[in-house]
């Protein structure tokens, strides 16, 4: 199963490429590719590598999908607008792991194909050259964001898996260790709809006059509070 998601990251990062790379101020597709790296090693102490990996994936999921919620808002109705304003204030409240997978879990659910349909509409330049300035200032943030959130999703999924392989097969670990395990499909996740989805926003916005913002893994999310 493991490899056949890294199989299909490195499909859709190939369909990336081409407008990736015409955007100088986005990383290259090759940052989007396949779970190649170790990602960092144990230290030896599981409790604290589960801790500190939760951490991090709370913060990367947190704003991948936030992004992702204000992207799909960007092209919905009026109507839907309090719809999605409720679920983007819901994401990063829980310090639960598994009450915040669980909503991360219900986020993504709800906006991949919602994502995927907006990139496949016909009228999907115009309706971005057609938004305010202030919807056309809030995308691009989501854009950017949704972009980084995705390769620091790819960056880190190494590492939780070595936090797995860590817990090897003692009974007691294994408890700890489920929110990991529950964490490292929507990691897989993120980065194959980036790779999908991307593309197609970063040449409508090109189009539409609209700056994504750089971004290298290191970047600090846009600030996004609320939906425009």
């Amino acid at each position: 199963m493991m490899q056949s998601k890294r199989t299909t990251l490195v499909l859709a990062t190939a369909l990336a490429c081409a407008a990736l790379a015409a955007c100088s101020s986005l990383p290259s597709a090759g940052q989007l590719g396949g779970l190649s790296g170790g990602g960092a090693q144990s230290s030896g102490n599981l409790d604290g590598d589960v801790k500190a990996f939760l951490d991090t994936s709370t913060r990367v999921e947190s704003t991948f999908n936030k992004a992702s919620v204000a992207i799909a808002a960007a092209y919905d109705s009026e109507e839907k607008r309090a719809e999605w304003q409720a679920k983007f204030d819901s994401i990063g409240k829980s310090t639960d792991p598994k009450e915040a997978g669980a909503n991360f879990q219900a986020i993504s659910e709800s906006t991949e194909a919602v994502l995927k349909k907006i990139t496949q509409q016909k009228d999907f330049a115009e309706k971005t050259a057609a938004m305010s300035d202030a919807k056309k200032k809030m995308l691009a943030a989501a854009v950017g964001n949704f972009l980084l959130g995705a390769l620091q999703a790819k960056d880190l999924a190494p590492t939780g898996q070595n936090v797995m392989k860590a817990a090897g097969s003692n009974p007691m670990n294994l408890g700890k260790v489920l929110p990991v395990k529950d964490a490292l499909p929507r990691l897989i996740n993120a980065t194959t709809l980036a790779g999908s989805t991307l593309p197609e926003f970063v040449k409508v916005l090109k189009g539409a006059n609209v700056e994504v913002p750089a971004i290298t893994l290191s970047s600090k999310p846009a600030q996004l509070d609320k939906l425009n």
